[in-house]
Order: structure tokens, then sequence, then C-alpha cells
């Protein structure tokens, strides 16, 4: 088996505690110790770049990363898209149109922006979201008087459609399966009540075959570690799937190896034991 060199690491659920933005020390020390081993250490996430938090972001010699599902791969050097996949805005003004008498409080993520409206940006201060997560989303939210008007007048680079909270399952499941049934679109979740709609070729797994394909590794020579639904497609798509102990039994099922909680500096021990050699 060839050596690992490149770690593409989830945010929520994985790296990060239950708080959204603490990372163990021990990940920090485990991911620095992989850069000086010399391995890609590549942020894959649902949010936009601007929401990665800092330590990630001034790691040492950090040049790609992963955001808004793969949407985007950044080459956080040349401060350009690798790899890109939009959403038409068509599609988006359908989507909005169909959510529209729901009360569902859809959020655009366009480039490095959060965008919703100042309605539903106070609405969704009155949910049951995740208090911590919420608090952290919400202070790179950008309010906006009318989100259809500005999509209509810019719409170029529109990521993903993210429809924060479902009060009813039933409804977020039912509202999956329409979108997807329209073709062209991919559905995914990474909190317990939300839907995030992304073009068909902006996920994490396509995402990271685009980087392999223009730093000439394989798939075998990739380690991913993640926790929920978002992250399956990458754990398909790569040598060495890691799941945390959080993770879904979906995505515990693709790994090669599990390891403890994010409460429990998981990657750090995966990452450990990829350095020795052990998961190569």
């Amino acid at each position: 088996m060839r050596k690992i060199k490149m770690i593409c690491i989830d945010l929520d659920g994985t790296l990060l505690m239950n708080d959204h933005h603490t990372i163990p020390p021990r990940n920090l020390a485990a991911i620095r110790r992989a850069v000086q081993a010399g391995v890609e250490i590549v942020p894959a996430t649902g949010r936009i770049f601007a929401r990665v938090p800092q330590e990630v972001q001034q790691i040492a010699q950090l040049r790609y990363a992963i955001v808004i599902n793969g949407a985007q791969v950044l080459d956080l050097e040349k401060k350009r898209p690798l790899y890109a996949a939009y959403l038409p805005v068509e599609t988006v003004l359908r989507i909005l149109e169909r959510v529209a008498p729901l009360g569902l409080m859809p959020e655009i993520y366009q480039k490095d922006h959060m965008l919703i409206t100042g309605e539903d940006l106070a609405r969704l201060r009155t949910t049951a979201v995740e208090r911590d997560h919420l608090e952290h989303l919400l202070c790179r939210e950008q309010p906006v008087e009318d989100l259809v008007r500005l999509v209509r007048e810019h719409p170029e680079g529109i990521c993903k459609v993210n429809l924060p909270f479902f009060a009813d399952p039933d409804l977020r499941a039912q509202l999956r399966r329409e979108f997807e049934s329209w073709g062209g679109l991919q559905c995914s979740t990474s909190m317990g009540s939300n839907l995030e709609i992304n073009a068909s070729g902006a996920t994490k797994g396509r995402a990271v075959g685009a980087l392999c394909g223009a730093l000439g590794l394989s798939r075998d020579e990739v380690m991913a570690i993640g926790d929920s639904d978002n992250d399956i497609d990458l754990l398909r798509a790569v040598g060495c799937p890691v799941a945390m102990g959080n993770a879904s039994a979906q995505v515990k099922a693709l790994a090669r190896m599990q390891t403890t909680t994010n409460e429990e500096a998981g990657v750090a021990l995966a990452i450990e034991a990829a350095l020795r050699g052990e998961i190569a």
C-alpha cells in the first residue's frame, strides 16, 4: 500500500468539538506533525472558507480547501477556485419559489458569502437549531432585503441553497426526494434539522477527485475523516476512509478505520496512525 500523502478533514462533528469552533489541542498538534512530514492537509467542509476556524486557516503550508460541500476547491495561494460546480440561477429561483410558502428561511451560499433575508434571520433565531452552532453561524450571515431579487441581479457563483431548520422531518425527506428528482442536484445534511442543496457535481468526493488529478495523487494516497451525510461521497472517493466514533451508521459502514469521537480528539488518533503507517 502507498504512503498517505493527503488527509481531507471534515470540520463539524469531526475536527471541531460540539460547540462548532473549538479544536482539541491534540488535533492541532497532529495536524502540525503531518504538515512537517510533508502530508497535504485539506479542510473538507460544507462551510464557506470565511467560516473555517482561524486556527485551521493559519496552519502552515495550508494550500487547498474543499468548501461548500465540494462546490469549490480553493487554491489559497493563487486565491482562485481550482474546481467549481455552481447552481444555475434558474434552478435556484425554482427552489426559492418552491419553499416560499413553507417558511423554511432559505440561505444562499454565494462565493464566500452567506445570504438570507433579515426577516428570515430573525425567525431563525427563534428556532430549535442547536444554539452554539446557530450563534457561530449567524456571525457570518449577510442580511438582504430581497433574496430573489439579489439572485436575479447577481446570478454568478451560487454554490448552495441551505434550508437550515425543519420542524417536520417528513417534510425534509419529501423535499429532498423532490429536489433530487429534478435532476442535476445533490442534497445532503450536516446538522440534525437542515437540508443542503448543491449542483450534482458539488460533492466532497468529486472535489477530492479533482484535487488528486491536479496534484497527481492516487486515491490510495488519500485519507479522509468524516462523520455525517455530506461526508459519504468523500469517504467513498479515497483509499483510506475513516469514520469518527460519533459518525452515522452509514458513514461507519464505509470506513476502513473507526476512531474516537470529535470530543475525544478522534482526528488526532487517525492522523497519528497514518503517520505511523498503520492504516496506509
